[in-house]
């Protein structure tokens, strides 16, 4: 009679032992799960963001493009010959306010 207790209670430990296992497996998957998702909501975040970094770059490119080709012009060309090199067409005379002084 006692070997057939014995086996019951040596059975039941290696069930519990068995359904501690397997609850513990189904906690580390759902877990693992849990954590994935998150990890791929993060990503998903930064994939939006470098997406909008992506076209506010494009547009910059877009508009230094279109400044090359002004830059390319005659009248820019001569604009800034101008202005900031101060020179003059042959034939043209400046003048010059002596009156005028810088910052007012």
């Amino acid at each position: 009679m006692r070997d057939r207790k014995t086996k019951k209670k040596k059975f039941n430990i290696y069930v519990l032992g068995f359904k501690l296992f397997v609850l513990f497996i189904l906690c580390s998957s759902v877990y693992s799960v849990i954590n994935q998702g998150m990890v791929i909501r993060e990503y998903k975040k930064k994939i939006t963001v470098l997406n909008e970094q992506i076209k506010q770059e494009d547009k910059n490119i877009k508009k230094a493009k279109k400044e090359i080709e002004n830059y390319k012009t005659d009248d820019y060309i001569e604009k800034i010959a101008r202005e900031r090199l101060k020179m003059v067409k042959p034939g043209e005379i400046i003048y010059i306010d002596i009156n005028k002084r810088e910052g007012y």
